[in-house]
């Protein structure tokens, strides 16, 4: 399904707005590290729907002109602070997302790389050590993959067999053919907690864009 910005899923969607709902232009932090990433300069919308399905963010000075997308999903939004928080994503881990421009054509293996980038960045499979009684220990902290691994060789003996080991990723497989956004809740969900007011300003564009192509 294709992807519009959205002055181009609805010229008049700043009109289409009442009260909070519009977030472009809302600063850009990290959740883990409160560093500011960038700033929100647009948003783009599924056609069909107009389901919001990713934030254009422009990393600003940080690395002059580059742009990446930040699924909906992994947003905060803070209306008071007019606040963008990333979960789980730092300025570095940013950086290294794959670039986004307007020449470029977003097809499923762009956004697989997208998704990718944040799949890697947190882990959602943590791996557990024990107590001396055997009971589980969950890790407090947020690592990706690689440095949950790096933490437990360091912090558990290797000669400990009480360690329950927990493969590096479980990350299903993910087809073009049957890939479906409501499908992936940890990149694409909205929900009132994180994003106040965002869901019914998606749905009320849609239902506008719907009547202005009646009229």
């Amino acid at each position: 399904m294709a992807l519009l910005k959205i002055e181009d899923f609805h010229p008049d969607h700043g009109q289409a707005c009442s009260g909070n709902g519009n977030i472009v232009n809302f600063d850009v932090y990290s959740d883990i590290t409160n560093e500011k990433i960038g700033a929100v300069k647009n948003i783009l919308a599924d056609e069909h729907d107009g389901s919001f399905r990713y934030l254009i963010v422009d990393l600003g000075f940080w690395i002059f002109g580059k742009q990446v997308l930040l699924p909906i999903g992994r947003s905060r939004i803070d209306y008071s602070q007019q606040r963008i928080y990333t979960k789980g994503l730092t300025k570095e881990q940013a950086e290294n997302l794959p670039e986004f421009s307007e020449e470029l054509k977003i097809d499923h293996d762009y956004e697989e790389r997208v998704r990718t980038g944040y799949r890697d960045s947190a882990s959602f499979d943590p791996i557990y050590t024990v107590d001396p009684l055997g009971n589980p220990i969950a890790p407090t902290v947020p690592y990706g993959p690689m440095a949950l691994n790096e933490v437990a060789a360091l912090s558990v003996p290797h000669t400990d067999e009480r360690t329950i080991h927990i493969p590096e990723s479980r990350n299903p497989p993910f087809d073009r053919n049957t890939y479906r956004y409501e499908n992936d809740p940890s990149l694409y969900e909205i929900n009132e907690k994180d994003h106040p007011s965002l869901k019914s300003y998606s749905q009320r564009l849609a239902e506008s864009r719907i009547h202005r192509r009646k009229s």
